[in-house]
């Protein structure tokens, strides 16, 4: 099945907020053409267990809701946060399984009542930079794991989300940041190299000048 954009707009907007509160430090998100872009308030209505506040800038590849696309479910997302809790990697695994297992259970409502995302799982450790020697003036982590879940869009199958996680605060503002690569697909295909490329200009352009941005 494939849904349009503007279907799957629709359905998400039905269960966020309607306006997000503006951050205090403005971010730069560029994005190849064809990718689409959606900004919520977090917590969001369909997650409001959640105990991050603030804001999610998301980015979607050509083919997100495209069940057959290489690029299928793959996209990027940026939360800009309050100061509190601190993104500890506990922290990141309940808050993302609280967001996913929210998420899944409020598009399946109908196609899926029963759906149970208490089955869910997701356990990130820390990755190894590649640049991790650099001087790193924000304090920036990087984490990677995999959420098992039911893709509630298109497929309504059990599905396996690789994520890469990077984190870092804002001295100046106090604001946490976390930054989220996501796709279904094998790490060595082109979609990955795509956003390995958007998150190292992503980084570059919003990180402290000196800190590592790969």
């Amino acid at each position: 099945m494939r849904m349009s954009l503007t279907v799957i707009t629709v359905i998400v907007s039905m269960v966020s907020f309607s306006s997000a509160a503006e951050p205090t430090t403005e971010i730069q998100f560029e994005i190849p053409d064809g990718w689409k872009s959606e900004r919520i308030q977090l917590p969001p209505s369909f997650a409001p267990d959640m105990k991050l506040h603030g804001t999610e800038d998301v980015r979607f590849a050509p083919g997100m809701f495209q069940g057959k696309s290489e690029s299928f479910f793959s996209y990027l997302f940026v939360f800009q946060l309050q100061a509190k809790p601190e993104l500890t990697r506990e922290v990141l695994d309940r808050e993302l399984l609280v967001y996913y297992r929210g998420l899944a259970k409020t598009i399946s409502k109908r196609r899926n009542p029963n759906l149970d995302t208490e089955q869910f799982s997701l356990k990130l450790k820390e990755a190894q930079k590649a640049d991790s020697k650099a001087k790193d003036s924000s304090g920036l982590k990087r984490y990677e794991g995999d959420l098992k879940w039911v893709e509630p869009f298109v497929t309504q199958k059990a599905q396996t989300l690789h994520l890469e996680v990077d984190t870092w605060s804002s001295s100046e503002t106090g604001e946490n940041f976390l930054f989220v690569c996501v796709s279904p697909q094998d790490k060595k295909t082109a979609i990955w190299k795509t956003m390995y490329e958007l998150r190292a200009k992503f980084l570059n352009m919003n990180l402290p000048k000196g800190s590592p941005a790969k």
